[in-house]
């Protein structure tokens, strides 16, 4: 939680002070030079989506903690139902056929036995009602790190979008003095860059999907979860454990519509693959890959990608 308001403390400061000075800075006749203001304005801008990243991360982790609690505290409450009905199927039996009727004492071969088979029988019920009490207890335990668990992730999410605010604004910046000061100098770099590049850019605007999409639009996850229907959170590398408790297969072949799962940074990529070649590689569509919000595609070769595997519907 520390942790948490340090982060968001530092994101209001960010937001209060980046846009006053950078605007100031471009007002005013004595600021650096033009080169001087889009390097410093870039070096922000780096250090905003460093905070984002590092945001985005905590937001997905814990959505995905949430999520697992959520299922672990289902199983639970199942539990207690069984145990409940094996305790209402003792007392009825124990109403019907009580421990000590008549047959007992008279087949009872001694009061030893008689009183070993009296213990015995309330020792199941002590025990049924133990693990009731256990299972409960360990429910309310699951519930209250659920609760704790959503109020941070609440508060992070709120950081989240603050510095998610901040770095538009400071992208806007940026882009304004980029335009003001180098553009005809972007221009011919933009120019050579597409000559040379090796993916091939598709939009910047992705597709939207009739289904709920609870990730950051920016990154692979968002753009894959506009593709087809994720159910489950986290972020790319978690993915892969996280889709199996939803029922998804999983597999080291490509196909067509599958999620591929890589290692290619920390975080981990997905992508989507959009067909698969006569050669043995595939082509996946992506966002985040070649710069964030951008769509690309790329055709792949069997160990040219850190791959971890294919997520099947």
């Amino acid at each position: 939680m520390n942790r948490t308001c340090i982060l968001l403390t530092a994101v209001l400061v960010a937001s209060s002070a980046i846009p006053s000075n950078a605007r100031s800075a471009l007002a005013d006749p004595a600021s650096p030079s033009p080169a001087q203001q889009l390097a410093q304005l870039n070096q922000q801008l780096d250090s905003d989506e460093a905070k984002l990243n590092d945001l985005n991360d905590q937001v997905e982790r814990g959505q995905a903690d949430v999520d697992r609690l959520n299922r672990q505290i289902t199983t639970e409450r199942q539990r207690e139902e069984e145990l409940s009905k094996r305790l209402g199927s003792l007392a009825r039996l124990e109403y019907e056929q009580p421990a000590l009727r008549l047959t007992t004492l008279i087949q009872a071969r001694s009061l030893n036995q008689l009183l070993g088979e009296l213990a015995q029988a309330r020792l199941v019920v002590h025990k049924q009602g133990s693990l009731l009490d256990q299972a409960r207890q360990l429910r309310r335990l699951d519930e209250q790190s659920r609760s704790q668990m959503s109020l941070k992730l609440g508060l992070v999410q709120a950081a989240r979008d603050e510095a998610a605010q901040v770095a538009a604004r400071t992208l806007a910046l940026r882009n304004a003095a980029l335009d003001a000061v180098v553009k005809a100098r972007a221009a011919a770099l933009a120019a050579q860059a597409q000559a040379t590049q090796a993916v091939s850019r598709v939009s910047i605007t992705a597709p939207t999907g009739p289904w709920p999409n609870h990730f950051s639009y920016g990154y692979c996850t968002w753009y894959v979860a506009t593709k087809r229907f994720v159910p489950w959170f986290g972020n790319a590398i978690e993915w892969w454990p996280n889709a199996r408790p939803y029922g998804f297969s999983e597999g080291q072949a490509p196909q067509v519509g599958a999620i591929m799962v890589t290692r290619e940074s920390w975080f981990g990529h997905v992508a989507y693959v959009e067909a698969v070649n006569g050669d043995g590689s595939w082509t996946v569509s992506e966002m985040n890959f070649s710069g964030w919000a951008v769509v690309d595609r790329r055709t792949i070769k069997p160990g040219q990608v850190p791959l971890v595997g294919f997520i099947y519907r």
